[in-house]
């Protein structure tokens, strides 16, 4: 090793050069550099402090070694040092960053220069190695990589338009939105001007707006509206001024939002707040808002009608709504609002009205509490429909029921009534005086041999025809009255009507009399009602029920007489059986009027039960 290596070879025995002694302290004395000699084999030849500082290694402690101990297990492994050496030696130079070892095993990021050092005759005779660490401005470079990638990748990816133009109006940056949007390119973009890439008018207005900002060095925000390829557009546009490190304003920054949905959106909002308007105002249909934390309160335009007060005379309050009700709905509305607010369900409530002129309103008021994703309440919200109207309708709808079950209950008892006028009709005169007619063709039957044959033949015929007769009126007689129902009670009367039944179609029916004693004595209205709806019943199981057994329980309380008709037929369903189905209204308006009441049950497939009951 010599440990005269020079930076500048010189002949041995040549004087050193003043000049050259003082580079030489120079060098000793850098510290932000590691500055040291190499000779041809790559060991280190000096050591400067900068070396001892960067590196760690003292110069007794690292002259005469290889510089490659400084190279990491990577770059080893490849054969880097070497190759950097050989580089040196054969261009004469060799530049590249990289990672380096320090003594204590840890890595910095050094700029490394390798020169080679020749003698006189241009041998090469050793390197000079030059290593500054750049850790920092490389941690710095990174960090500012970064950021410029999140810039970059927020801008890209950023709903908004966004442009920065400089002092001149030439576009400096314009993100992949803008260019989306226009239907440009970044090279027709940058360094151009508003006025070469948009009309006129748009130009100049985009001119002025930058001006404004340059001027005033502060944000501006407006709309703009431009035609495009999709149709009209709005946007919301943002302008500041982008400031140097000295405070002077070196560029605009333009960031613009399309609003063009959200003005569609503001528009149909406007449209349906007077289209509820409008309903509200026809259906009779108030509304108010409450925020419990404010206590602001809006009423609807419908809510001041209902109310029968104006906008201008009445400010909106919770305190204000209590006044409007009548002092004994007050407190009732109070506490179901501060309940929901607790209990955090809806409610509803009739409130009565009273309107400044003493006029009553009866108003049915829904609510529901709206509150935030932490259950807080936020807002509490009411509709108040006026049914004033409905009420008085009611009212003269149950009037009107009230007189159409009166009504019903005098035709079903004039009904009966004439049937027992006709019965006894048929009875009495038409039944007597066929009787009397039969039992005089019986006593001219007897001396029929004298008579000729042919008037015999036709006294035969009439005394069957009298006959035939006399039976269709006691059938007549028994379906107008059955004389069983006065005489042995509800229960006889069935079974000789199930009887007639069963023969007349085939379809057996079992009738059980539970409390004979009672129903025999039951009040003819109530006997004559059941009757009646036993027959309907059964007259149904023939037209629609397609059963093939019918069975008939009849019983009594101390309070009521009771009738039960069980079919297996094909049943129905009663939600959706048409109004008036088989008979139901008639069988329900027999039993109301008697001061009854009837039930069906019926499944699709299992049959049909009659059950009815009245006062005894």
């Amino acid at each position: 090793m010599n440990p005269d290596l020079r930076l500048v070879a010189r002949e041995p025995g040549v004087a050193a050069d003043p000049a050259d002694q003082q580079f030489r302290l120079l060098v000793s004395s850098v510290t932000d550099y590691a500055i040291y000699l190499l000779d041809g084999a790559g060991r280190v030849a000096s050591w400067n402090a900068g070396a001892e500082r960067i590196k760690g290694y003292r110069a007794d402690e690292i002259i005469g070694r290889s510089f490659s101990q400084f190279y990491t297990p990577e770059d080893h492994a490849q054969g880097v040092p070497e190759q950097n050496l050989a580089k040196a030696r054969r261009e004469g130079r060799f530049e590249s960053e990289g990672w380096r070892l320090r003594k204590d095993g840890s890595r910095f990021w050094a700029l490394v220069v390798i020169d080679t050092v020749r003698n006189d005759a241009g041998e090469v005779i050793g390197f000079a190695k030059i290593t500054r660490d750049i850790s920092e401005r490389r941690a710095m470079e990174q960090r500012l990589r970064e950021s410029e990638e999140r810039m970059r990748a927020f801008t890209t990816h950023s709903p908004s338009l966004m442009c920065m133009k400089d002092r001149d109006g030439r576009y400096r940056f314009a993100n992949d939105r803008f260019l989306e949007r226009y239907s440009l390119r970044a090279d027709q973009v940058l360094g151009r001007t508003d006025a070469e890439l948009f009309p006129r008018r748009q130009a100049l207005a985009a001119a002025a707006h930058d001006a404004e900002v340059l001027a005033r060095g502060e944000p501006l925000q407006y709309e703009e509206r431009a035609s495009l390829a999709d149709g009209q557009r709005v946007s919301l546009v943002s302008k500041f001024p982008v400031f140097d490190a000295s405070g002077t304003v070196t560029a605009i920054g333009v960031v613009a939002s399309d609003i063009t949905d959200r003005r569609v959106t503001e528009q149909a909002l406007r449209e349906q707040r007077t289209l509820l308007a409008e309903a509200q105002k026809i259906a009779g249909l108030g509304s108010w808002e409450w925020d419990p934390d404010t206590g602001r309160v809006s009423w609807s335009d419908e809510l001041y009608r209902i109310f029968g007060v104006a906008r201008q005379d009445v400010q909106p309050s919770f305190e204000n709504y209590l006044e409007r009700l009548h002092p004994e709905d007050r407190q009732q509305s109070g506490s179901m609002v501060a309940r929901a607010l607790i209990d955090n369900r809806p409610f509803s409530m009739l409130e009565r009205v009273v309107r400044p002129g003493g006029e009553l309103r009866y108003v049915r008021s829904q609510g529901d509490v709206v509150r935030n994703e932490r259950g807080k309440p936020i807002k509490v919200l009411v509709a108040c429909l006026d049914i004033t109207e409905q009420r008085h309708s009611e009212g003269a709808l149950r009037q009107a029921a009230q007189d159409l079950h009166g009504l019903t209950r005098r035709l079903v008892q004039a009904e009966e009534a004439e049937r027992r006028r006709l019965a006894r009709e048929l009875h009495d005169r038409v039944g007597q005086s066929l009787s009397a007619l039969n039992i005089n063709l019986d006593i001219i039957s007897r001396d029929s041999h004298a008579l000729p044959p042919a008037l015999r033949q036709r006294l035969e015929d009439s005394l069957g025809l009298v006959d035939g007769t006399l039976q269709s009126i006691e059938s007549v007689m028994a379906d107008l009255r059955p004389p069983l129902l006065d005489e042995y009670g509800l229960g006889a009367a069935l079974g000789w009507h199930s009887e007639e039944f069963a023969r007349r179609t085939g379809v057996p029916v079992t009738v059980t009399d539970r409390t004979p004693d009672a129903t025999k004595g039951a009040r003819p209205e109530a006997a004559v009602a059941l009757f009646r709806i036993a027959q309907e019943a059964l007259n149904n199981v023939l037209k629609h029920a397609q059963a093939r057994n019918v069975r008939i329980d009849v019983s009594a309380t101390d309070e009521e007489l009771i009738l039960d008709v069980h079919d297996d037929g094909r049943g129905f369903d009663p939600r959706a059986a048409r109004r008036g189905r088989w008979g139901m209204t008639t069988m329900r308006e027999r039993a109301e009027a008697a001061g009854g009441q009837l039930h069906v049950d019926a499944t699709p497939g299992e049959g049909t039960r009659i059950h009815a009951r009245v006062p005894l």
